[in-house]
């Protein structure tokens, strides 16, 4: 009955209770798998505020002083913030707000709120702040709707598209390419003048006439009316008809005195495809969609709206986010099968049928119940959670590897099958838990690493820790209660023809381990000191590698992506015409280039008039701007490479006069910011203006450099006004010469009404053709306080200054950003930084009096290596901790750990061997590395012990150990390189920035294992040796103390 104590043995004798287990284990993955979201990466937004002020009309000097600065004053000190930017540009000012990780992000929304409301003193004209938390949605595809129809019929059929998309199940559709409309009531200055009336006036006539008034209820006694006017205009017609003037012998109405019509508002963004008008509508997922059932409900869509349209429209699906997804998933599950196949060989040539049968049955099982805990705690099918999945098909399996191989031993030497299956959980429960917890020491610290590429990698630790508590419930719950049926005593076992290659195999194997290896390992023992320092110098050969420069670092390489984006900026005020004209010849060169490379490359080409673009998302916009948004066929599906094709396209394009600047370049997949990000930050906007063109112009001096721009873009040519000396003796002041001057030439915003999905401004503005002529300046007049008209330029006086289009700050300080595009097959980040470090931003520090930082993905690097650094401290010293409780002993786990830089420098020559740059995957394979490689040093120091136990001589016990334990040191070690190695001869450019990870596990491995075998038997002779002349040789515990 004692064998029954305990839960293993509850399990193995119950007849049923362990398949049970096994049951929920497999169904509860299955849950968690049909309801888990599919997606690229896992969800790596942060917690971000913003903060938003328009204030219409205003340059960014008065926007930075009469906004951002006061808002920035009181929002510096909130609780949690991790940092705060803002850019304040023509007509409205942006500030962002990023918190500390773990921050309530509602009640960090609530203190924004309140200290936002709080300010008082806003300018008159600005608009009430609108503070708001960043929504995190992602896109699926992008629908694009154009054709030779009007700009109107694109207006309804996107509207509508977009109706029927969200009622299908859509999650969000944003809409670009549709201006906002306004009603423009304009009044030239000539009738202004004769009539006596200024816009203000005219404005006010408007808005008292035109809206619908309720004037409440009447008639109770009688029967209840309701009373209201219904008078609000919609249309030019119904403005047109307004009296403005009325009298005995005349009545003027506003269109006797205006021009009134429909039209987009200023500063709108547009669309085309091929020359006509375009509409794109963006199909976005929430943070908990599914892309793929997106990607469904718009395929059915797409099929029954299809044929309803009119010939002249064309409905076109690109940049489709969500079949990206599936083929990377696809091509990570074919890679997965791939190693489950080896894994399953290797289990079948070194362990009995019986036994690697139900080894093999524990793989899915553990891993769906370590899918139903990923699901549980909110994780999602994406390409880090499905590599860490990989990774650990052959770590999974180890655990079952030790118990099923000694159950199996124990029921040959003549133990009742109940007996030798509930034994060996119960022997190997403490070992394999300890092996198992230094895995999960190692992977533990990556948990701690924070902001986005903790966000992006922290689905691998996790997957890992659930995978290997996972495979101890298996292992000690299901698995012998398996292998009790298995062994099924006083059979003969029978020579089926599958069992003689592994019959083969065994014998040759059996001859190697008694014959070379045997004499191999009392080789390295007998010149000990010759193992050893065969080791040290390899460990020198890494490290000169290192220092060399052999190994480059690469943070976080993305896959080639399928989109280009060209984005041109000309000088402030060029005209929308001359933009247009570029992008017409940047077509054109498209379409050379695409032809002199060989064709078919070029899947869908957008152009956007008015905006430029960045990772998919509207930049910056203006009448000076315009961008092209390419997609390329798929990477895998062409040979030419994206720098190529850049460089081809650019060698086909002059740059016009007056060209500011024009870049093109991919869009980055992984966290956002660019590899070259470089902010100055100083007091005074013009010398940093004047570092951030010189240090441009250092960049693009360099090789590899594509592209280079800054943040701080030149502004238009502005106009100072002031009221002149007889204008104060008028009466006049600032804020009424400003009041009428912004009615001019911005507008007199009068209403706002809904019509149907658009909201309509209603503006009393000067025409078209004087507001964009300076010479309207002198034909203008301005009342003054005592009624009277004056001509303006008799009570104004002006003055000249070249502003900026955006002003940012940084943490409340000015700052500017530059940044470069590089040609990764001819430089890196880190090389181009060392370059600038050196002399050039140095000497731009002491002349300009500037700061300087390394912002982008260099400042994510920063935080990471933090948070690692920290991590690596904690995961050794819980390695050390565990292994000192398993073997009660101070010194014994310092060997232990011995292998681990041994380890890792396997990893690094892996990498050199392959020509692959070291990279942030590189560096957590490492970590999960350390863990790996210390339980075959574990097997092998507990056996040593063993054998002690058993009278050996310290020589003969190592070598014996060596020898009994290099089948399973082999076999957990081939087991977890076989999950990996078909990854690792991946050729598809999507999974390349995977295999740096996989090289540092797999290489490590491989390595580690030669030197488990020959290095830590020398460090443990070293060890015993020096105990013996300290005369503190330890007591080797017994099995008894061991369990």
């Amino acid at each position: 009955m004692s064998r029954r104590r305990g839960l293993i043995g509850f399990f193995v004798h119950h007849r049923v209770a362990a398949n049970l287990v096994m049951l929920m284990m497999l169904l509860g993955g299955v849950l968690g798998l049909s309801r888990m979201n599919i997606q690229f990466f896992p969800t790596f937004a942060l917690d971000v505020v913003s903060v938003r002020t328009v204030w219409s009309g205003a340059s960014a000097e008065d926007i930075e002083q009469g906004i951002t600065v006061p808002l920035e004053q009181r929002l510096r000190s909130l609780d949690g913030l991790k940092r705060m930017t803002s850019t304040s540009a023509q007509g409205g000012s942006s500030i962002t707000l990023e918190f500390n990780e773990g921050s309530d992000p509602i009640l960090a929304l609530d203190d924004v709120r309140q200290q936002v409301d709080e300010f008082t003193n806003l300018p008159a004209d600005a608009e009430v702040p609108r503070v708001a938390r960043a929504a995190r949605y992602e896109p699926v595809a992008r629908l694009l709707v154009h054709g030779e129809v009007s700009h109107d019929e694109l207006r309804h059929l996107a509207n509508r598209f977009e109706d029927q998309l969200l009622q299908r199940g859509i999650d969000r559709v944003e809409i670009s390419g549709l201006p906002e409309q306004q009603i423009s009531i304009e009044v030239p200055a000539e009738r202004l003048q004769g009539l006596q009336l200024s816009l203000a006036q005219i404005a006010e006539r408007i808005e008292g006439m035109s809206l619908d008034l309720p004037a409440g209820l009447l008639g109770q006694q009688d029967s209840t009316r309701e009373l209201r006017a219904v008078e609000q205009r919609r249309d030019e017609r119904a403005f047109a008809d307004l009296p403005v003037l009325s009298g005995d012998r005349v009545q003027l109405r506003l269109g006797d005195i205006a021009t009134i019509r429909q039209e987009s508002r200023e500063q709108q963004v547009t669309l085309s495809r091929d020359g006509h008008p375009a509409v794109e509508l963006m199909l976005q997922r929430s943070e908990d969609g599914n892309s793929l059932a997106a990607a469904e409900v718009l395929e059915n869509w797409l099929a029954e709206t299809r044929p309803q349209l009119p010939p002249s429209v064309s409905l076109e699906v690109h940049d489709q986010t969500w079949q990206l997804i599936a083929d990377r998933i696809g091509l990570l599950i074919s890679n997965g099968l791939g190693g489950l196949v080896l894994v399953l060989l290797l289990l079948y040539f070194f362990l009995p049928a019986r036994v690697a049968l139900w080894v093999a049955i524990g793989i899915p099982t553990a891993f769906m119940a370590a899918m139903a805990v990923f699901w549980g705690i909110g994780g999602s099918i994406n390409m880090m959670s499905l590599f860490a999945l990989i990774m650990a098909l052959g770590v999974i399996v180890d655990d079952a590897i030790v118990v099923g191989e000694d159950a199996d031993a124990h029921f040959r030497m003549g133990e009742p099958a109940r007996h030798a299956s509930e034994g060996a959980a119960r022997r190997m429960f403490w070992p394999v838990v300890a092996s198992s917890l230094t895995t999960v020491a190692a992977f533990m610290p990556l948990l701690l690493v924070g902001g986005v590429i903790g966000n992006i990698l922290g689905d691998i630790p996790v997957i890992m820790i659930c995978v290997l508590i996972a495979s101890l419930l298996e292992c000690f719950v299901v698995l012998p209660a398996h292998l009790r049926n298995a062994f099924v005593p006083g059979r003969t076992p029978r020579h089926h023809p599958l069992s003689r290659p592994r019959e083969r195999f065994e014998a040759a194997f059996e001859r190697f381990r008694e014959g070379p290896f045997r004499r191999f390992s009392a080789l390295t023992l007998r010149h000990r000191g010759a193992t050893l320092a065969s080791a040290v110098a390899v460990v020198l050969f890494t490290l000169g590698l290192l220092a060399g420069g052999r190994l480059a670092f690469n943070f976080f390489p993305t896959p080639e992506p399928n989109v280009l984006y060209a984005n041109a900026s000309f000088v402030a005020g060029t005209d929308s015409a001359r933009v247009d004209e570029l992008l017409a010849r940047l077509q054109a060169a498209l379409e050379e280039t695409e032809q002199a490379l060989g064709g078919n490359l070029v899947q869908h080409a957008v152009t956007r008039h008015g905006a430029t673009l960045a990772s998919g998302l509207q930049a910056r916009s203006g009448d000076n701007l315009g961008s092209m948004m390419v997609e390329l066929t798929p990477s895998d599906d062409r040979d030419v490479r994206n720098a190529e094709f850049i460089r081809a396209w650019r060698s086909r394009l002059a740059e016009p006069a007056g060209l500011e600047n024009l870049t093109i370049n991919e869009r980055a997949a992984g966290p956002p910011g660019k590899d070259v990000n470089i902010r100055l930050t100083g007091e005074e906007a013009g010398a940093l203006k004047a570092a951030a063109e010189s240090l441009s112009r250092s960049l693009r001096e360099l090789p590899g450099v594509l592209d280079t721009e800054d943040d701080m873009p030149w502004g238009r040519e502005q106009l100072i006004y002031r009221v002149n000396a007889r204008g104060e003796a008028l009466g006049l002041t600032t804020a009424d010469l400003g009041r009428q001057l912004r009615d001019a030439f911005d507008g007199r915003l009068v209403q706002i009404y809904q019509d149907g999905a658009d909201e309509i401004e209603v503006r009393v503005l000067l025409p078209r053709a004087q507001r964009e002529r300076l010479a309207t300046l002198s034909r203008l007049s301005v009342r003054v306080p005592d009624g009277r008209f004056v001509p303006l330029d008799q009570v104004m006086a002006l003055d000249h200054r070249q502003g900026f289009e955006a002003l940012r700050h940084a943490d409340g300080r000015l700052a500017v950003e530059v940044t470069a595009e590089l040609d990764t097959e001819m430089t890196s980040a880190e090389r181009v930084l060392d370059a600038v470090s050196a002399e050039v931003l140095p000497s731009l520090a002491s002349t300009h009096r500037l700061r300087y930082s390394f912002e982008g993905r260099a400042a994510d690097q920063r935080e990471t290596f933090a948070d690692m650094r920290t991590g690596l401290m904690i995961g050794l010293g819980l390695m050390y901790v565990v292994l000192a409780w398993v073997f009660a002993s101070w010194s014994l786990p310092l060997i232990v750990m011995a292998i681990i830089p041994l380890a890792l420098v396997g990893a690094l020559l892996g990498h050199w061997l392959l020509g692959l740059d070291l990279t942030m995957l590189s560096l957590f394979g490492l970590f999960g590395l350390s863990g790996i490689v210390v339980n075959n040093a574990i097997i092998l120091v507990a056996f040593y012990r063993h054998q002690r136990h058993q009278g050996l001589a310290i020589e003969a016990a190592l070598n014996e150990a060596v020898v009994q334990r290099v089948r399973a040191v082999l076999l957990t070690s081939l087991t977890t390189i076989g999950g990996l190695l078909p990854l690792l001869f991946e050729t598809s450019l999507q999974a390349q920035f995977l295999i740096p990870m996989a090289v540092s596990i797999a290489f490590g491995l491989a390595f580690s294992t030669l030197l488990v075998l020959a290095v830590i038997p020398v460090l443990l002779s070293y060890l015993e040796r020096l105990r013996e002349r300290l005369g503190r040789s330890e007591d080797v515990p017994t099995d008894q103390q061991r369990a």
